[in-house]
C-alpha cells in the first residue's frame, strides 16, 4: 500500500488539492468555516512522509517556522489576531505545511494574502501567483492566565496554483523579510527589531 501511495504521490497530490479548490469555488465565503486545522493536523504528517519518500528531502509538507520569520509577540488572543488578517484580506490556508515554531509549539492557524498576477482574467484572488501567508502560535500561558500571539510571515509562491504548487513546497524564491514587512503593514503593528530574528 505505502508503494502504491508514493508512486502516484502526483495523482494523489493533484486530485486533493483539485478537491479542495472545488470545495472552495463551492462553499464561497463559508470555506474558512471547515475546520482546517485539526484536519491538517490529520493529514498533513501524513502527506509530509508521503511526499518526502517518492519527491525527496526536500521537499515539505510539515515544518518549523524559523526566529527570522518572527513578526511581533502580541497581548491579543489568535482569535483576535485572526479576526485581524480577516479584515485585512487574508483568508485560511489550509494547503500551507503544518508548522511548529522554535518552542516547539504547533501552530494555531495559517492564513495567507494572494498578490501578484492572476492566471486568466477573471481568475479568484486566492489563484494570484503569490501569496503572503502568515502563521499564528499562542504563547505559554502568563501568570494571570492569559495567552497571546506569536506571528510570523513570509512571502512565498501561491500554494493553490497547480503550475506553481511543487516550487511552493520546495521552498522556492521564499522571501521573509518581504513577508514580515508586509504581514506587519497588513496587520498594523510595529515590525520587531531584526537583532531579535538573527535565528536561522
Amino acid at each position: 500500500m505505502p508503494d502504491l501511495l508514493t508512486d502516484n504521490i502526483y495523482t494523489i497530490a493533484g486530485a486533493a488539492i483539485a478537491t479542495i479548490g472545488i470545495a472552495r469555488f463551492y462553499y464561497g465565503p463559508r470555506f474558512r468555516e471547515i475546520p482546517w486545522q485539526p484536519l491538517r493536523r490529520v493529514f498533513i504528517p501524513i502527506a509530509h512522509k508521503l511526499a518526502q519518500r517518492s519527491v525527496g528531502e526536500e521537499f515539505y509538507a510539515k515544518n518549523e517556522a524559523k526566529p527570522k520569520e518572527h513578526v511581533a509577540t502580541l497581548k491579543a488572543k489568535p482569535e483576535a489576531v485572526i479576526e485581524d488578517l480577516g479584515a485585512a484580506d487574508y483568508v485560511v490556508e489550509p494547503l500551507a505545511g503544518l508548522k511548529t515554531n522554535w518552542n516547539g509549539d504547533t501552530e494555531v492557524a495559517s492564513y495567507a494574502r494572494h498578490r501578484g498576477s492572476r492566471p486568466f482574467p477573471g481568475a479568484p484572488e486566492w489563484l494570484r501567483r503569490r501569496q503572503v501567508h502568515v502563521t499564528l502560535f499562542p504563547t505559554a500561558p502568563a501568570p494571570d492566565g492569559s495567552v497571546g500571539t506569536i506571528v510570523t510571515a513570509h512571502e512565498e509562491l501561491n500554494s493553490w496554483r497547480p503550475d506553481l504548487a511543487e516550487r511552493h513546497y520546495r521552498g522556492e524564491t521564499m522571501d521573509v523579510q518581504k513577508g514580515r514587512e508586509l504581514a506587519a503593514a497588513d496587520l498594523g503593528i510595529d515590525l520587531e527589531d531584526d537583532d531579535a530574528n538573527d535565528g536561522s
